[in-house]
Parts: C-alpha cells; sequence; structure tokens
C-alpha cells in the first residue's frame, strides 16, 4: 500500500479510508449495526488522520451517547450503561438529513444541498453526502444547459435532448438519495466522466 512520501508513516492513505469506509457499508447493509452506530463510525473513519484512529473507528468501543429521553446512555454495539433500554431501530437523524440533501434540489435547487452542507457537523456522513449532492446538481445543471442549447440547434418542435437529460437527472438524484438512505456510498456514472467537487466531499 502506497502512502504519500512525505506523510507520516502511519497516516491514513485513501486505500485505507476507502477500505474502511467499505467494511461499514457491508456492516450495516446486513443489519449488524444500527444506523446511530453506522453514523457514528463513519464520522470517526471520516476524521481519521492515523491508522490507530482509523482501526478504532471501525473495530474499537464508541462514546457513550445520551439518550434523547433520559439521563441514562447507551453505547452502540457495545455495553449499555443504566437502565437496559432497547436499541433505537428507527433512521439516524443524519441519515434522514443526508437523504433529504439529495431530495432538496427538487425545491430549492442547488440551495437546498448547500444549507444542510452548511448546518451539519464536520465530518459527519450528512455533511458528506450533501457535498456528493451539491456537486452532482451542480454537474448536472451545467449539462442540462448544454442539452438545451443543442436542442435549440435540432431541427422540429420540441426539446428531445433536454427531455431525456431530466429523467436522467431526476433518476440519478432520486438514487443518490437511496444510496444516502442505506449508508452506501452509490457511484454516479455522470460524476465518474465529470468528477467535478466544489465542495469537498471527505473532511470538511
Amino acid at each position: 500500500m502506497t502512502h504519500d512520501f512525505f506523510a507520516p508513516v502511519d497516516s491514513v492513505s485513501k486505500q485505507d479510508r476507502d477500505g474502511a469506509e467499505r467494511r461499514l457499508r457491508e456492516a450495516f447493509g446486513q443489519g449488524r449495526m444500527t444506523s446511530a452506530e453506522f453514523e457514528a463510525r463513519m464520522s470517526r473513519v471520516i476524521m481519521a488522520d492515523r491508522l490507530d484512529q482509523l482501526a478504532a473507528a471501525v473495530d474499537g468501543p464508541l462514546p457513550i451517547e445520551p439518550l434523547s429521553y433520559g439521563h441514562r446512555g447507551y453505547e452502540p454495539g457495545g455495553a449499555v450503561t443504566g437502565e437496559v433500554v432497547p436499541v433505537r431501530t428507527g433512521p439516524d437523524r443524519s441519515t434522514t438529513t443526508a437523504v433529504l440533501a439529495h431530495l432538496s434540489p427538487f425545491l430549492l435547487w442547488l440551495f437546498g444541498p448547500l444549507i444542510i452542507w452548511a448546518i451539519s457537523p464536520v465530518g459527519s456522513y450528512a455533511k458528506r453526502e450533501a457535498a456528493k449532492a451539491f456537486n452532482w446538481q451542480l454537474v448536472a445543471s451545467a449539462l442540462g444547459l448544454a442539452a438545451s442549447m443543442v436542442g435549440w440547434l435540432l431541427p422540429g418542435d420540441g426539446n428531445p435532448v433536454a427531455r431525456i437529460w431530466t429523467v436522467i437527472w431526476v433518476v440519478f438524484t432520486v438514487l443518490g438519495a437511496i444510496g444516502a438512505g442505506r449508508g452506501k456510498d452509490w457511484r454516479n456514472p455522470v460524476r465518474a466522466l465529470v468528477p467535478w467537487e466544489v465542495l469537498s466531499e471527505r473532511k470538511r
């Protein structure tokens, strides 16, 4: 595994981080962790600078979090403190926010994911997904403008190129939201061809 020549020996490479994120998504997809634990571990993976921090984010114990409806707390995937309470199985707030970031352009265009990115905690899953949603909408807007211009040059009534692109935009935007809700790092094929990244999809 290769590392940056000037980076510390134990620094985290892109391959290290991608591998850790892949393990978490597989575990979450198989139902081996709650959405709360997935969010907490994913945030720690994104923020990890050293290999020991990355390993702890994937396999180590998590800090005890207070329950929103009481004074006792629990440790996701670990020991329970105080009175034993049922594990929360509903959607995690950050996961829900990530889904909203992908769907918000239907109402607010670029401003939807931009607002969610601005208010989400640094290093959180929601902030990263909001950045991905914004970057996709920026690319989609540019390509949509190009499709409209091409359509105007074609003979006949209507603009079939723009209509086709609108369908593609809707489908890929919804697929991005579904992937965010399932904790999967869905790779938008258009973004793979046009990898613009105005908002960082990593730490910021």
